[in-house]
């Protein structure tokens, strides 16, 4: 299964990215080939549980660097074409370079080998570009209750409150954080900083604010 997306700007540069679900790749790789942002021990996230004799580069930037290294030179705020290909639709989208950029690094980090991300495979296999608040709200909270129906089959606690869920964007906060001083690191133009900007605030607001965001769809439901 992949994804595609292509960025179309108005003065005629192209960007097209094919990403597949599942991307193996050995665990040692060599440094000489990828820039030094993107070794494990680089600002590496606190909780992270790879350990650094047995992997040498953080799963996430070595899926993203190459798709940062394009943006680097484009602005946040640029209008584009954007249009993203997936097994079964077709989607396309008149917007700036920070929606589309965060479309794509969404389904990155969710479907890399980031071991913390792993909880949003099923979200990113069903990928939705370009999803409102409240669709993302719905997806995560819809997606949540399922796998928690899995966990309760095999004899685990459902937890139905969504607190696991709560603590887990909270501790996406501290990840994107993180991942945001990599890239800091990576380049100079504004759009890959404020894409991980984005993405932190959206984990701040699933985080802090999840009840009031479902109170805003219940009428939907009941």
């Amino acid at each position: 299964m992949f994804i595609e997306y292509t960025f179309t700007m108005d003065d005629g540069k192209v960007l097209y990215y094919k990403i597949q679900f599942d991307r193996p790749r050995e665990n040692i790789l060599d440094k000489s080939l990828y820039p030094p942002w993107t070794q494990l021990d680089f600002h590496q996230c606190p909780h992270c549980p790879l350990k650094n004799e047995e992997y040498s580069h953080c799963p996430v930037a070595i899926d993203a660097h190459e798709i940062l290294i394009g943006f680097a030179e484009v602005l946040s705020c640029k209008e584009m074409d954007i249009h993203v290909r997936t097994p079964e639709r077709d989607y396309f989208k008149r917007t700036d370079a920070q929606t589309g950029l965060r479309a794509l690094i969404g389904f990155i980090m969710a479907s890399s080998a980031c071991p913390a991300f792993s909880k949003m495979r099923g979200m990113a296999y069903y990928h939705l570009p370009f999803a409102s608040l409240h669709e993302t709200v719905f997806r995560v909270t819809s997606s949540y209750l399922l796998r928690q129906y899995y966990i309760h089959k095999k004899g685990g606690k459902f937890d139905s409150d969504f607190v696991e869920l709560k603590a887990y964007y909270k501790e996406m906060q501290t990840l994107n954080y993180h991942f945001l001083e990599r890239i800091r690191a990576a380049c100079e133009a504004d759009s890959n900083l404020n894409v991980l900007a984005t993405l932190f605030t959206i984990s701040s607001m699933l985080s802090l604010s999840l009840e009031r965001h479902l109170k805003e769809i219940e009428h939907l439901f009941i």
